[in-house]
């Protein structure tokens, strides 16, 4: 578990550094189409392309991160009125639920990797820089499910 947590501190440290690194592209690039749309009436083209792209990193890298914490949308109903053993039982299974759909999620995105060999219609980048941004959002939900759990179902005194 200990080097699971040091690798998994390593991870969130990439996915912090760019996502702060995507927020301001994003936004640098926004602001700079509004300026460029109202001072020279001539819009910036590509800023559609390159935003909407890291969007899609953006939303699946913080849903990683977010369920590194459990912060991802859950419901209590059940779980808040039953015993911790059964708690964790259920984790555990929301857990395995979670990560199939994050690895069914990363399968998608290596197909889509290989079969679409197009090119963006502004940047003429290749979609498949695109989409490797799915698999690695996948790939981050993923390792931060298993992480998650695997805090919840330890016992406080082994929790690093």
């Amino acid at each position: 578990m200990k080097l699971y947590s040091k690798i998994m501190r390593v991870v969130l440290a990439v996915e912090h550094f760019v996502l702060v690194v995507s927020m301001i592209l994003v936004l640098v690039l926004t602001f700079g189409n509004v300026v460029a749309r109202k001072v020279f009436h001539h819009s910036w083209g590509f800023t559609e392309e390159i935003v909407v792209a890291v969007f899609v990193l953006i939303s699946l890298l913080a849903a990683g991160v977010a369920a590194k914490d459990g912060g991802l949308i859950n419901l209590g109903l059940v779980t808040d009125h039953v015993s911790k053993s059964v708690q964790k039982v259920l984790h555990v299974i929301s857990t395995v639920i979670c990560v199939i759909y994050s690895l069914i999620l990363t399968y998608e995105g290596i197909g889509r990797i290989n079969a679409d060999h197009t090119f963006s219609p502004i940047l003429h980048i290749p979609k498949m820089v695109f989409w490797s941004f799915v698999v690695i959002g996948g790939i981050s939900m993923a390792l931060h499910f298993i992480q998650n759990c695997i805090l919840f179902c330890l016992p406080e005194e082994k929790k690093v």
